[in-house]
């Protein structure tokens, strides 16, 4: 039976959908939700105003403290963060990167029932890095010696038993320059076999030719979960599930639905 406290959808409260049923955003702390997800009260006069560049457009980003993630806990259960994907958590040398802190903030607000899904960085994931005004090859694709010392581990530190999924999103690849099928299921083998074995890894592949059965037989075999993805030019939600046979692969018993919006 759902708790009343903790399910009013029309004040955004989210979270007694189902036991087994978790309900979040991608990111947080949008000045925007002042007054639905954040008190205005607490709020109104600490917002942060950064310029970002999307596209060669830029524009004026409004954010609260990461403090305000306790508010945001009172309506959801579980929380994507997008930002862990522009930057690894440690340097080379060891040395904390400024997601490292910022990670470490977000854990002195969290309670009990309270759960953070990362995005592993794109310099772990991607075929390819925006650099200079142009793509490059990215030289640390599938590291697994990386991912394991300058993310995994440290994340894993962080968070403790407050990080429940860890999202390796790999960008949309071109036809005249995508690997195929196979040869993508071979280096994610290699890659999934050298890290940490983990019941909380998912890949979101965003080319579909890649959602095949090569693929998919080397993510059954890591217990890897399959992103379900609303993207741009992805099939539906429902014909990518097809094509895995509408198989769950992973060993935790955990699906992720990305609504894209």
């Amino acid at each position: 039976m759902s708790n009343p406290e903790t399910l009013d959808i029309e004040n955004f409260k989210f979270r007694d959908l189902h036991p087994d049923v978790f309900l979040g955003t991608a990111s947080d702390r949008y000045a925007g939700w002042l007054g639905q997800i954040y008190s205005e009260k607490l709020y109104a006069d600490r917002i942060a105003r950064r310029k970002k560049t999307v596209g060669g457009k830029s524009f004026v980003e409004e954010v609260l403290p990461v403090e305000s993630v306790k508010e945001y806990f009172q309506h959801f259960r579980v929380l994507e963060l997008d930002f862990t994907f522009y930057r690894l958590l440690l340097e080379e040398g060891g040395e904390p990167t400024p997601n490292y802190h910022v990670l470490q903030r977000y854990r002195q607000y969290l309670k009990e029932g309270d759960s953070l899904i990362l995005k592993v960085p794109q310099a772990i994931c991607a075929q390819k890095l925006w650099r200079g005004g142009r793509y490059v090859v990215n030289e640390s694709y599938l590291n697994g010696a990386i991912f394991t010392r300058q993310f995994y581990d440290p994340a894993v530190a962080i968070l403790g038993p407050y990080l429940s999924g860890l999202i390796f999103e790999q960008e949309y690849q071109r036809k005249k320059d995508r690997t195929s099928p196979q040869e993508l299921a071979t280096a994610l083998d290699l890659f999934f076999e050298e890290i940490p074995k983990e019941s909380r890894y998912h890949l979101e592949l965003r080319t579909e030719p890649y959602l095949a059965n090569p693929v998919f037989q080397v993510m059954e075999k890591h217990g890897v979960g399959q992103v379900l993805s609303h993207w741009t030019w992805l099939s539906t939600l429902d014909k990518q599930f097809a094509k895995s046979g509408r198989r769950f692969f992973n060993s935790g018993g955990q699906a992720i639905i990305r609504l894209m919006t």
